[in-house]
């Protein structure tokens, strides 16, 4: 359980990274993986925050930025490792946020998205990470609910 908070709360601080090569980024895919896509060390552990990046439209997450080198020297085995993992993820089944219970891409603009524990999650805005992050147990419960109401 403490691995999906800390994953949670690591997202974050993807909000407003670069491109790798140095332009701002629009709207990168959630990272997929609760390690360093190079080293698979825990994100968050012994080497402190993330160091976090978009490429070719998808936010990583390496452990620390001296990963980095070992990422721009097979770019296409790390993409890969991304594209992997996230195949794995199971989608968000609700059109509501699930902490608000706002309509998704209503009001308050494009949804909020992260990885959680191999789930794809949507919040209404980054401010109802806070309460997520708060309550998870419940809201993951909320959110297996809705999983069974839809089958």
């Amino acid at each position: 359980m403490m691995g999906g908070i800390l994953a949670v709360s690591l997202a974050a601080f993807g909000a407003d990274h670069k491109e790798h090569g140095g332009q701002k980024t629009e709207k990168a895919k959630p990272y997929p993986l609760a390690t360093c896509v190079v080293s698979d060390e825990k994100l968050g552990g012994d080497m402190g925050e993330p160091y976090i990046f978009t490429y070719q439209g998808r936010e990583f997450k390496l452990c620390c930025k001296s990963c980095l080198k070992d990422f721009d020297k097979d770019q296409a085995k790390y993409v890969a490792k991304w594209d992997a993992a996230a195949r794995k993820v199971k989608p968000y089944p609700l059109k509501t946020c699930l902490v608000s219970g706002e309509k998704l891409g209503g009001d308050m603009g494009e949804p909020f998205e992260f990885i959680h524990e191999r789930r794809e999650m949507k919040l209404c805005c980054k401010d109802c990470l806070k309460e997520f992050n708060k309550n998870t147990g419940q809201f993951i419960k909320k959110l297996e609910e809705a999983e069974k109401a839809k089958k």
